[in-house]
């Protein structure tokens, strides 16, 4: 019996969420899975030039562009929660303007 594309794909992929640590990293590497209880993923158009800002706001980060997205995401999901009036950058901005915009 011959077996489909699919289902190799996911016996590969249940055999690589399932497998061991190898043996073979060094003592001071630390393995860790941080996403494997996030199940859900979200799909957004963007133009190239929205997709390259992203990458390039990644890149100054080091970190990967859905991380950073993810990161953005719930920073505002966050503040809106909390009842806060925008992120953290838009709040500090608001700050800047009303210190150094006081008459001296």
């Amino acid at each position: 019996m011959s077996r489909t594309v699919d289902e190799i794909l996911a016996e590969e992929g249940a055999a690589s969420e399932n497998s061991e640590v190898p043996d073979a990293l060094p003592a001071h590497v630390k393995v860790s899975r941080p996403n494997l209880g996030r199940s859900t993923v979200v799909s957004v158009r963007l133009s190239a030039a929205e997709h390259a800002s992203l990458q390039a706001a990644a890149a100054r980060a080091n970190l990967p562009v859905s991380t950073l997205l993810r990161l953005w995401a719930l920073d505002r999901l966050r503040a809106e929660e909390e009842g806060s009036s925008g992120t953290v950058a838009e709040r500090l901005a608001r700050l800047e303007q009303a210190v150094f915009s006081r008459p001296a």
